[in-house]
């Protein structure tokens, strides 16, 4: 079973993306920017489902960058 992302492991990957808040926030179905604080913060989890799709979408941004090279 995959390991669910820590607050950091969040932030890092929002940040390697280049989104900010709002942008991650509107990618991952939250009302706003504020949800992505409380993720980053520790103040709400990071479910299964958050975790599978961060990993996605860092998946995709490595391909992405990979084809271009």
């Amino acid at each position: 079973m995959n390991k669910i992302l820590t607050p950091h492991e969040f932030r890092e990957i929002r940040m390697s993306l280049g989104l900010t808040q709002q942008r991650m926030a509107e990618t991952l179905g939250y009302e706003g920017r504020a949800a992505i604080s409380q993720l980053e913060n520790g103040f709400r989890d990071i479910t299964p489902r958050t975790t599978i799709t961060m990993k996605l979408l860092m998946e995709k941004h490595n391909d992405g960058l990979a084809k271009r090279t």
